[in-house]
């Protein structure tokens, strides 16, 4: 039947649409949508056509690009796929015109982000997209050239934008369009160069198609997968790519499952992760070495796309990985890590239930869909929550980022209800007896409403008992309603709310005479039904309670008059969250229910008198609460009553109106009538004359509060009566007086309902209603117009308060604005445009209208009368802020019909935040619980009135110059709420800004010092709205005019403006983008429209073919007009510097315009070049620096073009290019690109070779398909020769710098600092000027380090070789070790640019060093040292290396490492050893031979040979792209050694760092051998600190290593190993440093198979200790050896205890009990035990109540005897 109708209907329509928005289809006049719909389109659709083929960029095409775009927010995709394919080609063409300018650039990409989003609606074989049009789109909006100096300005948000649209668009790219996309971006692969390989990553991350069919692989991911694994493998220290390269690893891991074999990376993948959170581990606290950003998303998405379940190792190292994590989230464990930890629960949780839903419940669409092989298994989804579980139970109680948590119980509470329901129920009973920690009742309240859908599902969700516990929880925590703890109050209505949603209060305990198959949890949750009554009655006690304690009766009197009636930021959260918890109560209960709890608050309202700003309120929102469930019963209860009263209050005093002052039974009387007929309603009708004859009587009441409460009853009874609204928002459909026996509600308990199924009860008024509203407008407006229609013609005098009653009357009378129509009248053009002016009218309610008795427009007439009173205001009482207010409300309602506190976007985000927190992610598909389908669909409705809109008339001009006259006005009050509502009017209005152009320039004139408000008002004009500023429009013409006038303005001194004009400049700075002045149509645009026009609903271009046939005249015309405008705006801010004798402020300012103005379609022209060129040897500093950068501009402008040709660069080395696997690094065929001395050009022809190559990044990695270099220099735009034809520009610039004068001047400016000991030299100066002058002193080291730097990057060294052999010459051959020091400084400087091309220097750079790596000044050696860093730099070994990279680290290291050894040798020679006998190979006889015993000077230099390779290794780990290699570890042995050496100063410190980035930087797979054999040969040294030190090195190495180290059993066994032996050492430290070790890695579960480790600590604990009996040597060995076991044994234990800091396993409590029987033995055992047990009391001081419960009552008393120090007197 269903499909029946859609066919019909798609008949009606036309085409099928693609994709709507369902909750359309729920509004109460939907059947019309398809009409309005269907003739919006059209009108979008042609009107965008006819602009693209009338080329009208703007206003046109902007216009109508943003209509689509709302079209698709209001409607989905309601159009045919071949239109949505049309507008996507559509978009993408214009997207990509050459040269658009920014703002269109945003536009557009937007716009077609909106189309892609979807990407399941079009698949790859329906479109396919090129990716070069892109691709040019990044270079010209990123292009460093003018993008980084700034010539090309754009906003901040462009390139995040265009990134957006590429990551969309780059599904439709064609798998072949990879191979194109490598031979683009792989020869700038160098990992030499930063900025080369990080740009090339980023582009290969951002376009290579992975969304690519399982047959397409050859042709796309195998192209290129294993090669940039390698790369990432080699390159694997943190490199600035890092975060890239995950990206495009994560993403094809999405889109290939099943497909790509993960397993050889994963360990790799753990380690990386594990260091981007830059955890606290690390060698005595020294974390240094490179910080890995991998972001959270990217590592979340693969890890849960790489999950085979057992056959692959990612869930062993999850597991491990988060077993390591988990004491970190731990809530006093507080670090910079705790985001990222807290956002990786999240993700991770998040990314694996949307890999679930994938997998087993999303509907199938061409997208690659996974193999049933790689599908996980329920078995894996219970292992999944098991890993994950421990880390949420630590997390669940953190202080902060308690919505992360939340998201990560609900995502998995979705998987498995019945693992994690259990931990958070038992988390909240436990902290429900807690009277010490709020904290953590409030937290885990939060936790249970995460996953309260799950809970109150039962047996549903698969966990019965789960809803057994709801009612006894409603009931505990009734007491949380404290009006002592506004948060846990909050909580606990946030707890209530959340749960009442989703259950009827319905009392089902007879269910069981009807339902025959109830379960046994059903059977409890039905008799506990019976006290739902009992429940709800007891709430509104306590909300009664709350209510009186609230009072301001027992605030003091003085707090009351500062208060200013103004709330605070509680009592405002306080009231919404009791309106909010009171409608949801209401809406679930039953009729029984619900009338007895009317009955309990009509009694407790109709007992008390309060006061009516708290607590009056409070009880006013629970009647209105009452009202809004059951406005029948409830308003025949109260209304009665209350106008009895207040009848009988206002007949006792006949002259109650003039009272000032009310009774305050009156007043709150008063206040609950008005509250209580909120969404009244229809009901209305039967009390409309009881309370307009209380209106007639408290309208006009002297009284403000009377007044008051009286004109908001007015604007209550309008609200309610014209408001389309659902009626009712409950939790089930089935009406809740239904019998039992025909609807058992516990089975509805959290259900999720389907769209088709809502059945919304609107309300919409009728002709009764719409009777009374026109009664009520008759009778109340009607006097007040005629009054303020006197008044405004000063025929009647008003005092103040009459005004504001007037005009308060006639804001309660717009609250009716849903049925009074926009004012009809002839739409002004704003702009001039090819098409006509046009309304997005949207039907927001039936056909119902309201007018003025005689027929006119309410609005209109309304609009013109403010008109009026403003005017009179202003003349008779402009001080009268408080009226002005209101006439500035009253236009608010007028245009935007905006009455409600709270705007549709505070609404939308609220609506999202309540939807995200109780989705159901596993099944989706829109399954959401009722009462947020039902407000969706209300916001659905608010979101159609709020994008209504008009054209602009006679009357929107109108009020948009009333408003900029209060804008201007003289009181800041009344300027600041009249801007308010301009800047809206002029955001609203696309170019009504124009309207208020005269009066902006005429002000703009006047004389600032007389006129100050004025100017004030005016500039704050200028500079809103926020980021739309009206100074920086993107109108030439308006530009033209304006900026030349604010710089002409009379300045003041005032702070105030001062400021203003300085938020001017900021402004334009930050708002004005580059605006086209030439623009043009591409074909493909054309066609692109021309396409779009033939596809149903067909466009009619008949009469619009003139328009189309002049559209290349017009255009070309509009940009020559642009170029003038932009000439005339450029002369004239120039005019006015050269000529107008600016103040030095507004000087600068055009200065700065003038820098904005820079273009790259028109120069600068020369009047301009002169005064900038002129301006930097101007005094200001400002206006130099202004300068320089202009300057720069200029250069760019003017530089010719240099011509390039094409060469081969396989011809230089007479090799032939080969197709098959790359060889990164020095080959024979890129040999010619190296420095060569024997090459290098000494003469014209030399250097006029084309074989210079300035891009080193170019031929390291793979060569270009095409290579061009600079052809000779006789084919070059030489000055020499176009001297004669210089452009004027170019003149004054050569003109300039060939007077010797301005060089002085302007050298003699740049040298002068502008901050004392601050000033660098920078990018920008060198790109001014390329000098460089040797002489140096401390202050400019730095400076001549970076100028070289500079002045060699990206030029080929071959054409520089004099200055680089002048630097390599003998740089050490200076006396004074400064100038040495400062050679060193710029020679590594300048060989750093082009590192592996200078392979030649390097070598002789090598051999110069090798005879000075003992050098005595340490400043030198430092120095050396970083010239090492650079000279090994490029030793990337590549899995192809031909070993073509002289000089090695392996070299180095096999030339020095002799003398180390010797030194290690001597070390250990040197150490008192009587009690340890010598390790037989430790020392080798000929090192003893070369001993450094009786050298003085050998021993001291290969001391300082030892510092000089030790900084090198620190350097180079923590700077290059690899980091440790195995060479690396053979100094270590004597890093340890030297490590407590206290003779020399530096020694200590030098170790320490090597040892921290050893244990702290990656070591690969490969590398790991050698790192453990280095290890085990300082544990077994004789030297015990040194033993001491590789115990607390090993610590942050197997950590900050896990995943290499567990993916081998042999290698964890070597450590374990290694562990135990120090576990035994002889010397105590050593035994409780690797006590300390093993707790960490039992804490992390490294330890393979910890019970067997127990059992033998259990048997060492009890070895005998052997009793002195003589003192011979051997007995005294024997009775510590067996001391040394036992203590061993003991610490074994201390170390299963300390591995469990924050749990208590069961397995622990017996430890104890073995330990307390060691408390007597020798030291340092007993000193052992209490330090463990100390540290364990701390750690689990926080939940003991808990942990205690773990042990025996004898156990307990072991604990207390170890815990507790024995008495004195004992």
């Amino acid at each position: 039947m269903d499909q029946h109708v859609s066919k019909k209907r798609h008949e009606k329509l036309g085409f099928k649409p693609q994709k709507e928005n369902v909750y359309n289809k729920l509004l109460p006049y939907a059947e019309k949508l398809d009409e309005e719909s269907t003739q919006l389109y059209a009108d979008i659709k042609t009107n965008l056509v006819k602009s693209v083929l009338a080329r009208e960029m703007r206003p046109g095409c902007a216009l109508w690009t943003s209509r689509l775009n709302k079209y698709i927010k209001i409607y989905g995709m309601k159009f045919s796929k071949e239109d949505h394919i049309c507008f996507i080609k559509l978009f993408y063409e214009l997207l990509t015109i050459p040269d658009l300018e920014p703002t269109r650039i945003n536009k557009c990409a937007s716009t077609l982000t909106q189309l892609l989003k979807k990407r399941y609606l079009i698949s790859r074989d329906e479109l396919q997209l090129e990716w070069r049009p892109l691709y040019s789109l990044c270079v010209r909006v990123m292009e460093k050239s003018k993008t980084d100096i700034g010539m090309y300005r754009c906003f901040s948000t462009l390139e995040g934008t265009i990134m957006t649209v590429i990551r969309l668009a780059r599904i439709y790219f064609p798998a072949t369009a990879t191979q194109e996309i490598l031979d683009e971006f792989r020869p700038k692969l160098c990992p030499l160069s930063s900025p080369s390989i990080l740009s090339a990553i980023q582009y290969l991350e951002i376009f290579l198609p992975v969304c690519v069919k399982p047959e397409e692989a050859a042709v796309s991911y195998n192209l290129w997968f294993e090669e940039l694994m390698t790369l990432w493998n080699v390159c694997h220290n943190a490199s600035a790519w890092e975060d890239h390269m995950m990206w495009m690893i994560a993403r094809l891991s999405t889109f290939t499952m099943g497909y790509i074999d993960w397993e050889p990376y994963v360990p790799m993948m753990f380690v990386r992760f594990s260091r981007s959170f830059q955890l606290p581990v690390a060698y005595r606290q020294k974390q240094t070495g490179k910080q890995y950003k991998i972001e959270i998303s990217a590592m979340a998405i693969w890890i849960t796309c790489a999950l085979n379940g057992d056959k692959n190792s990612t869930f062993f190292h999850l597991e491990k990985f988060m077993q390591t994590l988990e004491s970190y989230y731990y809530p006093a464990n507080l670090g910079r890590w705790t985001v990222k930890l807290r956002e990786l629960l999240r993700k991770l949780a998040y990314y694996f239930v949307q890999r679930i839903h994938c997998e087993r419940f999303k509907k199938k669409t061409w997208e690659m869909n996974i193999p049933d092989h790689y599908k996980l298994s329920d078995k894996d989804i219970d292992r999944f929550v098991n890993i994950m579980k421990p880390c949420l139970e630590q997390a669940m109680f953190s202080r902060q980022g308690g919505q992360d948590v939340s998201l990560a119980l609900q995502y998995l509470g979705s998987l498995r209800p019945n693992l994690i329901i259990p931990m958070t129920l038992d988390k909240l009973y436990a902290s429900m007896d807690s009277l010490t920690e709020p904290h953590k009742l409030t937290s885990s309240m939060m936790g249970v409403t995460a996953v309260a859908r799950y809970m109150v599902q039962g047996a549903r969700s698969n966990y019965p008992e789960g809803f057994t516990h709801v009612l006894p929880l409603l009931m505990a925590l009734l007491p949380g309603i404290d009006p002592n703890d506004i948060r846990k109050c909050l909580v606990t209505f946030n707890f209530m709310v959340h749960f009442i949603n989703m259950i009827p209060l319905i009392n089902c305990s007879e269910a069981s005479k009807y339902y025959e198959d109830l379960t046994e949890e059903e059977h409890i949750v039905c008799e506990a039904t019976d006290g739902f009554e009992d429940f709800v009655l007891q709430f509104f006690d306590r909300l009664c309670l709350w209510v009186d304690s609230n009072s301001l009766d027992f605030v003091r009197l003085e707090q009351v008059a500062n208060s200013n009636n103004n709330k605070n930021r509680a009592e405002v959260i306080a009231e919404s969250a009791l309106f909010s918890i009171i409608s949801t109560v209401l809406h679930q209960c039953s009729p029984q229910i619900f009338t007895a709890a009317l009955k309990k608050v009509y009694n407790f309202v109709s007992d008390k008198v309060m006061e009516i700003q708290i607590s009056g309120k409070m009880v006013a929102i629970i009647c209105q609460g009452f009202a809004k469930v059951n406005p029948k019963e409830t308003l025949k209860l109260f209304i009665p009553h209350l106008c009895d009263i207040i009848e009988r209050l206002l007949n006792e005093n006949p002259n109650i109106e003039k009272e000032e002052h009310l009774d305050a039974e009156l007043l709150y009387n008063l206040q609950i009538l008005s509250e209580v007929i909120v969404d009244a309603r229809t009901e209305l009708l039967n009390y409309s004359e009881r309370l307009m004859d209380i209106l007639d009587k408290t309208l006009h009441m002297t009284s403000l509060n009377g007044s008051q409460l009286a004109a908001r009853m007015l604007e209550i009874m309008m609200t309610s009566l014209t408001y389309i609204l659902p009626v009712e928002y409950r939790s089930s459909s089935t009406p809740y007086d239904t019998h039992v026996k025909n609807f058992l509600s516990i089975r509805e308990w959290g259900k999720a309902q389907n769209i088709k199924d809502l059945k919304i009860s609107w309300y919409v008024p009728g002709e009764n209603e719409i009777a009374l509203v026109q009664s009520l407008i008759d009778k109340y407006l009607v006097p007040e117009v005629e009054k303020l229609k006197k008044f405004a013609s000063a025929e009647l005098i008003l005092t103040r308060e009459e005004l504001r009653r007037s005009l308060k009357i006639v804001i309660a009378i717009l609250s009716s604005h849903p049925v009074l129509p926009i004012w009809e009248e002839a739409a002004i053009q704003l702009v001039d445009s090819v098409l006509d002016p046009w309304a997005f009218n949207l039907i927001v309610s039936d056909s119902h209208a309201v007018n003025m008795p005689d027929g006119k427009n309410v609005r209109k007439v309304i609009a013109d009368l403010m008109h009026g009173v403003q005017k009179r205001v202003l003349e008779v009482d402009e001080g009268d802020t408080k009226s002005i207010h209101n006439i500035v409300h009253i236009y608010n309602i007028l245009l935007f019909n905006k009455s409600r506190v709270h705007d549709f976007e505070y609404q939308w985000k609220n609506f999202h935040i309540v939807k995200k927190l109780l989705e159901d992610r596993l099944h989706q598909n829109k399954l959401h619980l009722r009462h947020i389908l039902i407000n969706r669909v209300m916001l659905q409705q608010e979101f159609r009135i709020e994008s209504r809109s008009c054209s602009f008339t006679e009357t929107h001009k109108q009020i948009l110059l009333d408003l900029f006259e209060l804008s201007v006005s003289r009181y800041s009050e009344v300027r600041i709420s009249a801007q308010a509502k301009l800047f809206s009017v002029v955001s609203y209005f696309p170019y009504s800004y124009t309207v208020l152009t005269s009066r902006i320039f005429e002000i703009l004139k006047l004389n600032s010092e007389e006129h100050h408000e004025k100017f004030k008002g005016c500039l704050y004009v200028l500079i809103s709205p926020k980021n739309t500023p009206i100074v920086a429009r993107h109108d030439w013409n308006f530009i033209r005019q304006l900026w030349p006038l604010i710089i002409k303005s009379m300045p003041s001194e005032k702070p105030s403006i001062v400021n203003l004009i300085n938020a001017v400049l900021e402004a334009v700075n930050r708002f004005f983008p580059t605006i086209a002045i030439n623009l043009v149509f591409t074909q493909k645009c054309l066609d692109s429209a021309n396409a779009l026009a033939l596809t149903t609903p067909k466009c009619d271009l008949s009469n619009f073919q003139k328009m189309m046939d002049e559209g290349e005249r017009v255009l070309q015309l509009k940009c020559k007009n642009q170029a003038i405008a932009y000439n005339e705006t450029v002369d004239g801010l120039l005019n006015a510097c050269i000529n107008g004798n600016l103040h030095w402020r507004y000087h600068s300012m055009a200065v700065c315009f003038l820098k904005v103005l820079v273009h790259y379609d028109v120069k600068y022209n020369v009047k301009i070049v002169k005064y900038f060129l002129e301006a930097l040897i101007n005094e200001s500093i400002t206006i130099r620096k202004t300068a320089l950068r202009v300057t720069l501009f200029i250069l760019i402008q003017n530089k010719p073009k240099f011509k390039k040709i094409e060469i081969d660069p396989y011809s230089f080395s007479n090799c032939v290019a080969k197709n098959n696997k790359l060889t990164p690094g020095i080959r024979t065929d890129n040999q010619w690109l190296l420095y060569n001395s024997k090459t290098i050009p000494k003469d014209s022809a030399a250097w006029d070779q084309a074989r210079f190559l300035h891009d080193h990044s170019i031929g390291f990695y793979a060569w270009p398909k095409t290579l061009e270099v600079y052809s000779s220099s006789t084919d070059q735009p030489n000055i020499d020769k176009r001297f004669g034809n210089l452009s004027d520009e170019e003149k004054e610039i050569y003109n300039f710098f060939n007077k010797s004068e301005n060089l002085e001047q302007f050298i003699q400016y740049f040298s002068m600092e502008e901050k004392k000991g601050k000033d660098q030299f920078n990018a920008y100066k060198f790109l001014l000027f390329k000098t460089a002058i040797l002489n140096m002193c401390s202050e400019t080291m730095t400076d001549w380090g970076l100028s070289m730097a500079m002045a060699l990057d990206s030029r080929d060294p071959n054409r520089y070789h004099w200055i680089l052999e002048f630097l390599i010459k003998d740089p050490l051959s200076d006396q004074t070790s400064f100038v040495a020091c400062g050679r060193l400084h710029m020679l590594h400087a300048a060989l750093n640019q082009q590192t592996w091309r200078n392979t030649e220097l390097a070598v002789r750079l090598f051999d110069y060093f090798k005879q000075h790596l003992s050098h005595p000044f340490q400043n030198i050696r430092d120095k050396i040292s970083s010239c090492l860093t650079m000279i090994f730099s490029k030793d990337l070994i590549f899995p192809t290396d031909n070993n073509a990279n002289p000089p090695t680290i392996k070299v180095f290291f096999t030339e020095i490492m002799p003398t180390l050894n010797n030194l290690y040798s001597y070390t250990l020679s040197k150490m008192d050893n009587k009690d340890t006998p010598p390790d037989p190979n430790g020392v080798s006889k000929e090192l003893q031979i070369l001993s450094l015993d009786n050298d003085e000077e050998t021993r001291e230099n290969a001391m300082r040979l030892f510092k000089l390779v030790s900084k090198y290794v620190t350097s180079s780990v923590v700077r290059m792209n690899y980091s440790t290699l195995p060479e690396y570890f053979d100094i270590l042995p004597l890093c340890c050694v030297l490590q407590s050496n206290d003779t020399d100063d530096e020694i200590a410190p030098i170790c320490s760092n090597l040892l921290a980035v050893l244990a702290y930087t990656i070591t690969i797979d490969e590398y790991m051998p050698s790192a453990i054999e280095a290890i085990k040969k300082v544990a077994t040294c004789a030297f015990w600190s040194a033993r001491a030190v590789i115990t607390e090195f090993m610590s942050g190495f197997v950590f900050h290593n896990m995943a290499t180290i567990i993916s081998k059993k042999e290698w964890v066994l070597e450590f374990q190993k290694m562990v135990l032996e120090l576990l035994e050492d002889v010397q105590p430290e050593v035994r409780i440093s690797a006590s300390q070790v093993l707790s960490g890695l039992l804490h992390c579960q490294f330890i393979p198979d910890p019970q067997e480790l127990l059992m033998l600590f259990k048997q060492k604990a009890k070895t005998k200790l052997k009793r002195k009996n003589n003192d011979s040597p051997n007995s005294l060995k024997l009775i510590n050896n067996t001391l040394r076991f036992r203590h061993a044994g003991v610490l074994g234990l201390c170390a299963f205890i300390n591995s469990h800091p924050y749990d208590v396993p069961d397995y622990l409590p017996d430890i104890f009990g073995q330990l307390g029987s060691h408390l007597n033995d020798p030291q340092p055992i007993p000193a052992t035990i209490r330090k463990t047990l100390g540290d364990f009391k701390r750690t689990h001081h926080e939940n003991w109540e808990i942990h205690k419960l773990k042990f025996t009552e004898e156990e307990l008393l072991i604990l207390s005897d170890l815990t507790v120090p024995p008495s004195y007197y004992a």
